[in-house]
């Protein structure tokens, strides 16, 4: 199975060196069964180890090239779809613990070494994860840190901010013109540049507002004009688990309101005049909070005009598949231990990030298909072997059903082996627990390979 897919997913490489691309091929296979395990661990002798940090110190093993193969096989699964959704975020990877690796950069915390990547993932509207379509990685420089008050006389293009406009660009210029994308994002990218930035037909925003703007023509403010408005029904927003507080499930009055911004006026003489924008605003406002805790309360913006209550709670539903970016990114550093790689040179760890992202986009892919498609037959995932050993591990039989086990099922019973209990109130199994079951998995099926060769 994993020769297969990785095979099909890196079908579009091109390093221009066939050996390094049979390499690559053979890291994703070794990798992919244990996502945890340290480069020797998880390549499992010296040779195959050795040539694996020599890939990855190689110049010619482009992080581009690694990228752009994902890309084109995340667009080979738009393909015919008419609509998806493209996330984006950043996350920052630090290696303060490894302080002798160069060509790394302070973070958020001054103190603390590493570099950036915001990427873009596409889903469908349900949230199946399709593949990374860009990711853009960087150092910040030392002498820009400790600057923010400086910013309004800076160029967009000069800005870290600019990564929201760059990612729109990369993301969208290739999707095939009878897709529809959404794009979506969090406060950070509430950028007025972000919303009047070319893009093509059949792409939309869609932005968690974090700035109070003035409306063009009127001195009301914007937040306080659509809180003002009719409440346009209600709608209930499940809310995941925060510090102190359990997850719940938030009654919300919503409102929605079409409205034209005005464009910033502190803006230098090298700064271009922006036009106005016309923007739908979507507020959702939880109605009976915790004692303890805080609203739930967003405030959209999209490019969309929002013409009834049911398409303002479409575009909620759109928001709240945001959060599986960073699902993306926490399978990077915890199921992927990005932050305890070493190397000795931060572009070796760019370059592994690369790797890993096809990784990290299958474990999260598997866990989302089996919870809007659990009845597909589970050789989507898994070969004939895999879950032949699975059910027998499982049932504790040499016996094996007459149907295929469907998706679901398998599911349930790798994410066991990771330590579900699968009782009624734990939900369907996450995605830590399923990397967990796929090591488990693997193991197995060597061993059941062993006494079934036939």
């Amino acid at each position: 199975m994993t020769d297969n897919w990785v095979s099909q997913e890196m079908k579009h490489i091109e390093l221009g060196d066939k050996r390094l691309e049979k390499r690559l091929l053979k890291i994703l296979s070794d990798f992919s069964q244990n996502p945890t395990a340290s480069i020797p661990e998880f390549c499992g002798d010296w040779a195959a180890t050795k040539a694996a940090y020599a890939f990855f110190k190689n110049p010619d093993s482009g992080t581009g090239s690694i990228l752009l193969a994902q890309k084109r096989a995340t667009s080979d699964r738009i393909a015919g779809l008419s609509r998806i959704l493209i996330l984006q975020d950043t996350s920052s990877f630090d290696f303060s613990h490894h302080p002798q690796t160069e060509g790394l950069g302070p973070l958020d915390n001054s103190v603390c070494q590493g570099f950036f990547a915001h990427t873009s993932l596409a889903t469908t509207p349900e949230g199946v994860p399709l593949g990374v379509l860009a990711q853009h990685t960087w150092v910040r420089d030392e002498q820009t840190t400790g600057k923010r008050h400086q910013r309004h006389q800076r160029l967009i293009e000069d800005k870290e901010s600019h990564k929201w406009l760059q990612a729109l660009t990369d993301s969208t210029c290739d999707l095939p013109a009878d897709t529809e994308a959404m794009v979506v994002s969090d406060r950070e990218s509430d950028i007025y540049d972000y919303f009047v930035h070319p893009r093509p037909a059949q792409v939309e925003l869609l932005v968690r507002a974090r700035h109070d703007r003035r409306l063009e023509h009127d001195s009301r403010l914007l937040f306080l004009t659509v809180s003002s408005g009719p409440v346009r029904g209600k709608v209930t927003v499940e809310v995941g688990p925060r510090p102190g507080q359990k997850p719940r499930l938030a009654e919300c009055q919503v409102y929605f309101q079409r409205v034209k911004l005005r464009p910033p006026r502190r803006r230098t003489a090298q700064h271009p005049q922006l036009p106005p924008v016309v923007l739908s605003a979507i507020l959702i406002r939880e109605m009976h909070p915790p004692a303890d805790g805080e609203a739930l309360e967003w405030f959209l913006l999209t490019t969309v005009e929002i013409a009834n209550f049911e398409q303002a709670c479409q575009f909620i539903d759109y928001y709240a598949c945001r959060w599986i970016i960073e699902r993306f990114h926490f399978v990077l550093k915890s199921g992927c231990e990005i932050e305890k790689r070493q190397f000795e040179h931060g572009n070796r760890l760019m370059r592994f990030l690369a790797v890993a992202n096809v990784v990290a986009w299958r474990l999260l892919w598997l866990t989302y298909l089996s919870r809007v498609d659990s009845n597909r037959p589970c050789t989507v995932v898994l070969t004939e072997p895999e879950w032949k050993a699975l059910y027998n591990f499982i049932h504790k039989t040499a016996l094996l059903p007459q149907e295929v086990p469907t998706l679901g099922q398998v599911t349930a019973w790798i994410a066991k082996l990771g330590g579900f209990l699968g009782r009624n109130a734990d939900g369907p199994p996450g995605v830590k627990l399923l990397w967990q079951g796929w090591r488990r998995l693997f193991d197995i099926t060597e061993t059941w390979l062993i006494f079934n060769t036939s």
